[in-house]
């Protein structure tokens, strides 16, 4: 195994030696990115890291079966795992997500039904079932619930039967027009909704772009907003019931690829029109006291992406590869730094940042070719030459 993280700390060298110089004018490259510990867990296929608890200093993660969830303490070991029903007395209907660990408790949403509650060893809290039939469109990211008050906060699903017949085009024109979170009062089953659609957002530019896949992260008042296929955020205050916009932040990166869209009346050529549309993104972001780290990529030009057949999956992972990640970094009056810092290649990166501000990322076998004993998560350090 140490021979394997010799290589991987040797490929990270290669990678900074050989990384084209900052795009971006005016800015000094301070920041470097270095790869100070790593978890190696002992089990067997694909396991997913979701979330880490400060309280019970455990990580919440997925493994092979289905609904199969482990909590792994600080080192990597796994301490718990257990399978979340899906028939008897406590059968979990739907698709769990999204899911998170806070305060000792892991939280879910599970499709058209309800909240839920449980304990580390697997056995069932609580379980909130609101009036109204929710639905996700597309897989969700973060935490499941926020508490606003007295009230449950979340990202904004949408309810009732899905109009197919009607067209996509209409139902997605109003999602972008919607508010990001819906407030509910437990009590009385009253909701109302927050945190307005943010107008500089490439989704509010009249075309369709599809599920925007929204992420809000939260640090005491403030709240973080970014969606996919985008290179900026946006962050909200907390006042009173209400989150409020507050100002739009841009990684000024000027050679990333943008995403394009096509007119709501072409909405059914969608896929066609899209088929090598491949734009830079933010994949995560992450809130220190001191900083605002964001990892993204630049994307894959149309030129580039049409010389690889992306319905195989050789053609795919090359075209996976091609897109390159890079870190910015924001003051905590989130001032940019600098952007288009290099990071390893080869990694998935995790909601999940330590408590000494490390980033934890799954070293990808299929990038590496290579198979190995252990499920290997790395922790990178942002630090300052």
């Amino acid at each position: 195994m140490r021979q394997f993280y010799f290589l991987f700390l040797l490929l990270l060298v290669v990678v900074f030696s050989c990384s084209k110089k900052d795009s971006s004018v005016g800015f000094k490259q301070d920041f470097q990115v270095e790869i100070t510990d790593s978890l190696q867990i002992d089990y067997l296929g694909k396991l997913r890291i979701l979330d880490y608890d400060t309280l019970s200093k455990s990580y919440l993660a997925w493994g092979n079966e289905n609904n199969e969830a482990l909590i792994l303490d600080d080192n990597g070991a796994i301490t718990s795992t257990f399978i979340f029903p899906s028939d008897g007395p406590e059968a979990i209907p739907g698709w769990i997500n999204p899911i998170g660990l806070k305060d000792g408790e892991i939280q879910f949403f599970a499709g058209h039904d309800a909240f839920y509650g449980y304990d580390l060893e697997g056995k069932r809290t609580w379980k909130y079932k609101p009036e109204s039939t929710y639905f996700y469109i597309n897989g969700l990211k973060g935490d499941p619930l926020f508490s606003i008050g007295k009230e449950l906060a979340f990202l904004r699903p949408e309810k009732g039967e899905m109009d197919w017949d009607g067209g996509m085009g209409g139902m997605f024109e109003k999602i972008y027009n919607s508010p990001i979170l819906e407030v509910i009062d437990t009590t009385s089953n009253s909701s109302r909704l927050t945190m307005s659609f943010p107008d500089g957002s490439i989704y509010k530019d009249g075309n369709f772009h599809f599920w925007m896949f929204p992420t809000v992260s939260r640090y005491g008042t403030e709240w973080l907003l970014y969606f996919k296929n985008e290179l900026k955020f946006w962050v909200y205050q907390e006042k009173g019931n209400e989150v409020v916009f507050q100002k739009e932040l841009s990684l000024d990166v000027s050679d990333a690829i943008r995403e394009k869209g096509v007119p709501f009346e072409k909405v059914d050529d969608y896929n066609d029109l899209t088929a090598y549309d491949f734009p830079g993104s933010i994949l995560e972001i992450y809130r220190t006291s001191e900083q605002v780290l964001v990892i993204y990529h630049k994307g894959v030009s149309e030129e580039i992406a049409k010389q690889f057949d992306r319905s195989t999956a050789d053609g795919a992972r090359e075209l996976e590869r091609l897109k390159k990640n890079y870190l910015a970094v924001f003051d905590s009056d989130f001032k940019l730094l600098q952007n288009d810092i290099p990071v390893p290649q080869g990694l998935i990166f995790t909601t999940v940042l330590t408590e000494n501000g490390e980033i934890l990322a799954l070293k990808h076998p299929d990038f590496f070719g290579t198979e190995e004993d252990q499920v290997i998560y790395y922790k990178l350090k942002v630090l300052e030459k």
